[in-house]
């Protein structure tokens, strides 16, 4: 597995294939005044297992991986993040089109929705190349927070749309996986196949 830790990210840019429509709520009241009028769902199969995809007409706002605790609690946790929005399972993309999404082969709108910090912390999440890891240390200086390490930590667990904003790129700095959302062994295996790739 390939650890090439970076240790700054002010010459990494993002991806140029993804186009971000990001919206943030006061975290004094949790909301945002985007709403939602629908958001769709569908599961497809992925190189890390079977993923959950979710769209809206602003983008696609979520990307969820469901081998290790199973579709319906995958769908719960994403449900819970817009608890306002209706949801509706639907044919989003076909398999050709969500390999393309997948890979970042072609254009892709992302829709992020969260606090001021998620935003900043998914942001700068884009910055980080394939085939490169950063420590949550190197990514807390960066966007100037160096004391908020845990805060920041848990702004990358809350990530909705993982694999396209590449938390998995962020470790600790022993070099250990530190946590993810879906699983360690969705991690090990993502920055496994990146390895590979570059």
């Amino acid at each position: 597995m390939s650890k090439i830790f970076l240790t700054e990210l002010d010459r990494s840019l993002k991806n140029k294939n993804i186009v971000l429509n990001d919206f943030s709520y006061s975290k004094s009241c949790n909301k945002t005044s985007i709403k939602f009028p629908k958001i769709y769902y569908q599961f497809k199969a992925s190189p890390f297992g079977e993923a959950l995809i979710m769209n809206t007409k602003m983008g696609l706002c979520g990307l969820a991986f469901c081998d290790q605790f199973g579709k319906d609690t995958a769908l719960t946790d994403m449900m819970l993040r817009w608890p306002e929005a209706s949801f509706k399972k639907d044919e989003i993309y076909s398999d050709k089109d969500f390999k393309s999404i997948f890979s970042q082969t072609k254009s892709i709108e992302l829709c992020l929705i969260g606090s001021k910090l998620q935003i900043v912390v998914w942001k700068t999440l884009l910055k980080i190349p394939p085939g490169k890891v950063i420590s949550y240390m190197t990514l807390a200086k960066h966007i100037r927070k160096p004391k908020a390490v845990r805060t920041i930590a848990t702004a990358i667990g809350k990530n909705p749309l993982c694999w396209l904003i590449p938390c998995h790129r962020v470790l600790r700095a022993s070099g250990e996986l530190g946590g993810y959302h879906w699983g360690l062994k969705v991690k090990r295996n993502m920055l496994a196949y990146e390895a590979l790739a570059n």
